[in-house]
């Protein structure tokens, strides 16, 4: 026996072994009821016995007659995970899958119907051009089939067949602030400690999530606050694109205004929809004369490419870069002829694409956590994406005390843009006794010059006659009602005479003033612009709205430039704005930001300096750097000091540090008038079966993963997140109802762990809790040098199994086999075909200890073979 370690890639030597015995043997297995012999090139074998060795590859599978889970993939893309039955005719007879027609139909394949329901039907001899092939070591099943034998799905559509409700299991989301503060006034000074916990809550039970918010405050002198903020259940129902949700949350604004709610809710889900589908964009006709190639740019960038057939087409699942901006179509003959169109496009937020529909219904009762009034309410709304470009909405709501209704169309016209327009009216009963009815008039348009770099995002006029209320103004009409006066509340805004900002709390800043009649919305316009010029973008955007019975009036006015010189980036800043109860301030700002490396390549430091003037806080500047530290930039840092007209001179200084079990931060912040530090953690707790997981601050939708053994190992593309020593990690951001790559970084893979497959992919629901395994052999991995007792080799292909009964490697050309997880003493079996004499025992000798610390790597052992 000889015995050195070899520093090479392990996952690469198994590949190569794999890939010899690969050769011939899965086309064979893939296909149903066709002749093994025929299938194998055995002209690489040479020497005595050949005949048998054949008739044992055609023979042998490592999978034997019974239902197992698979992932099925249709020409690469994963469409299904379900339970298939493997069978096999007889034990010298190729194995294959069984599939029924009615599961092909499922998948878009266009199965013919005289093929009827088969409960196994034959893919390869019913469809040309088609293949089925499988890893039995990975649980994939492949199907190929020809594009023309695919019904048209839209562009990067999934299958809800593999939509993943993950487990079930319970967590808590934390973010926790803390701070002591010290205040120095006129000799005097004072202490002040503050602490904000924020808590979000949750429970997974199959497809129902059950979620609850919270938040805890402490201010020094004052007892803590607990205060409920918000709790609901949801579910998705899949076949409707639809959800239902009991409690507390909000409408959307399709068609009214949002507003919070306790109630329930059943709504469309436009997030099922494949990118392609969602939003609009106009579909796109013309005429191929041939196999034609289409591409569409967008702004210079190809946003869609696809062939089509001859005659005719209609393309309805482009996936447009932008709200707006000409569409330029080229067909592509397969002469290599062009013809060329260009397709303007603009579009407004509530437009659909042609055959969408979009439905909200709610009922319950208002309650957004200020007013006192909460009237019942039922509201629903719904919006078509018809033919012409044309997208019509409406909806109504009925409460106490109040009904309204809404009709609207929008539309694109091409080269003039896109516009929607829609009336609303309302009968309200007030508080005082009055009843009201009027009427509201919006328009929105959005429309691209391509030629002059402009985009006009959204242009929006919205009048209303004095007897219009929406369903906020009704509900806050009749809860400012107090003892047949309007108690109108706001905050101050401007702090104390000098105009420096002060440490005033938000109750403290309250005021309030009282008036005969309640000033309901009469007129919003808004306007928002950006033009591309030289590398430059500039941006402006108006907002203005007035009321009823007053002549104060809301406006704000923001106009900025962002460019760049090389890699230094610009930024100047103007804002102007005023509130109706008097309140105004004029701000300039300009930022400078400067990326260079201070300590190495991988990690960039970026100089910033801002310098503003506002009418209300006088001037001031400030000059800072920030950058991250440690191989996966997990900690970050932020220094800056400045000086402002009212408040003096303030330095800060922060540093955050981004652990596998949560995040923290620190920071202190030094004034003439104050010093202050502050302590900020937050993080998630996940309770599973496994037990309990640590991590970064959990998103809405996460996925819990699984490596036994595997600790230290980081995951891609999430700073500080390991395994932990339980053999559990999060990641803690998933997006719903798309491919999400979880992937183990193999750098971090130590000797003595091997993961045969460290990339797994999961399309999770909405706020589920996924949960991935992977495959972890613990031990050594050895390259074995086999023989029998006679001097010849096993069996290309011959499957080697450890005590427990798992596959752990396979036999390759000259005896060679590559296993893994393997320990000292252990008795490996090495099988080539069905009966008990087609095997023979491997007896692993005493080996080195393995050394965690050290680079993955294998042993070569020469071993003999014995048979029973």
């Amino acid at each position: 026996m000889a015995s050195h370690k070899i520093r090479t890639t392990p996952a690469r030597l198994a590949q190569r072994i794999r890939c010899a015995v690969y050769v011939s043997s899965m086309p064979l297995l893939a296909t149903p009821f066709v002749n093994a012999e025929e299938q194998f090139n055995t002209s690489f074998i040479h020497g005595a016995g050949n005949a048998s060795l054949v008739q044992s590859l055609s023979s042998s599978d490592d999978i034997l007659p019974g239902h197992y889970p698979f992932d099925i993939y249709l020409n690469k893309v994963r469409v299904d995970h379900r339970d298939v039955e493997f069978k096999k005719d007889g034990p010298n007879t190729p194995g294959y899958f069984c599939l029924d027609a009615d599961s092909f139909r499922q998948y878009g394949v266009m199965v013919p119907d005289t093929a009827g329901s088969s409960a196994c039907y034959d893919l390869v001899k019913g469809i040309p051009g088609s293949s089925v092939s499988w890893n039995a070591a990975l649980q994939e099943l492949d199907i190929s089939i020809p594009q023309t034998q695919l019904e048209p799905r839209p562009q990067g559509a999934i299958s809800p067949l593999v939509y993943d409700d993950g487990i079930n299991a319970a967590f808590t989301n934390y973010a926790y602030s803390g701070s002591h503060s010290r205040y120095s006034s006129n000799g005097s000074k004072r202490d002040n400690d503050y602490s904000f916990l924020t808590l979000n809550n949750g429970i997974n039970l199959g497809a129902w999530r059950f979620r609850n918010n919270s938040t805890v405050s402490k201010e020094s002198g004052q007892n803590a606050k607990w205060s409920p903020v918000s709790s609901w259940a949801e579910t998705d129902i899949i076949p409707w694109r639809s959800r239902v949700l009991i409690g507390q949350s909000n409408t959307n604004n399709n068609v009214f205004d949002s507003f919070q709610f306790r109630g329930m809710q059943l709504s469309s889900v436009p997030e099922m929809l494949p990118e392609s589908r969602r939003g609009y964009a106009p579909v796109v006709r013309g005429v191929a004369n041939s196999n034609a190639r289409v591409e569409v740019r967008q702004n210079g960038y190809t946003v869609y490419s696809t062939v089509v057939p001859p005659g005719p087409f209609a393309l309805s699942d482009i996936h447009p870069s932008t709200l707006s901006g000409d569409l330029d179509v080229t067909v592509i003959e397969a002469d290599g002829s062009r013809h060329h169109f260009t397709l303007p496009y603009s579009s407004v937020p509530n437009m659909l694409r042609e055959g969408i529909w979009e439905y909200q219904v709610t009922a319950g009762k208002y309650h957004d956590g200020t007013t006192d009034y909460t009237p019942n309410f039922i509201q629903g709304t719904i919006s078509h994406g018809a033919g012409w470009d044309l997208t019509p909405y409406g909806g109504m709501i009925v409460a106490e005390h109040y009904r309204s209704g809404v009709l609207g169309i929008g539309k694109n016209m091409g080269e003039y843009g896109a516009a929607s327009v829609d009336a609303a009216w309302s009968d309200t009963d007030l508080a005082s006794g009055d009843s009201k009815r009027g009427a509201s008039v919006r328009f929105l348009y959005s429309k691209s010059l391509n030629t002059l770099g402009t985009e006009l995002q959204i242009a929006g006029y919205r009048y209303s006659t004095s007897g219009f209320y929406d369903f906020s103004d009704a509900v806050t009409e009749r809860s400012n009602w107090k003892n047949g006066f309007y108690q109108n509340e706001y905050y101050d805004q401007e702090g104390d005479n000098s105009g420096a900002p002060s440490w005033a709390t938000q109750n403290q800043r309250r005021r309030y003033y009282e008036s005969m009649r309640y000033n309901n919305k009469r007129q919003r316009v808004e306007l928002t612009v950006n033009q591309h010029v030289a590398g430059a973008s500039l941006y402006a955007t108006f907002n203005r709205q007035n009321y009823w019975n007053t002549s104060s009036y809301d406006r704000t006015i923001q106009t900025g430039i962002n460019t760049n010189w090389k890699s230094v980036n610009y930024s100047l800043f103007y804002q102007s704005s005023r509130s109706n109860y008097g309140y105004s301030d004029n701000s300039v700002n300009l930022s400078v930001s400067i990326p260079f490396n201070i300590f190495d390549h991988d990690h960039q430091t970026v100089a910033t300096f801002n310098a503003s003037h506002s009418k209300q806080s006088g001037s001031g500047y400030t000059a800072g750097l920030s950058g991250s530290l440690l191989d996966d930039n997990r900690m970050n840092y932020f220094v800056q000091s400045g000086h402002s007209q009212y408040g003096g001179d303030t330095s800060v200084a922060n540093l955050g540090y981004m652990g596998s079990m949560g995040n923290v931060a620190l920071g202190y912040n030094y004034n003439n008038n104050y010093q202050q530090t502050s302590l900020n953690v937050s993080g998630g707790v996940v309770a599973h079966s496994g037990g309990v997981t640590l991590s970064q601050p959990l998103q809405n939708t996460f996925v819990l993963v699984k490596a036994p053994g595997a600790q230290g190992v980081r995951l891609e593309n999430q700073p500080g997140v390991a395994i932990d020593r339980f053999g559990y990690a999060v990641l803690t951001s998933a997006m719903p109802y798309r491919h999400n790559r979880v992937a183990l970084r193999t750098s971090d893979i130590g000797n003595g762990v091997e993961i045969p497959l460290a990339a797994k992919d999961i399309v999770p629901t909405q706020r589920a809790i996924g949960r991935i395994e992977f495959e972890t052999h613990l031990g050594h991995s050895l390259l074995l040098h086999l023989k029998l007792a006679d001097g010849s080799t096993p069996m290309i292909s011959a499957n080697i199994f450890n005590q427990q009964g798992s596959n752990v490697g396979v036999v390759g050309t000259r005896g060679e086999a590559y296993v893994t997880g393997i320990e000292s003493g252990e008795r490996l079996r090495v099988k080539w075909g069905d009966d008990d004499s087609a095997s023979c025992l491997i007896a692993i000798p005493e080996l080195p200890p393995v050394d965690p610390a050290q680079p993955g790597g294998y042993q070569v052992v020469s071993l003999t073979c014995n048979r029973n």
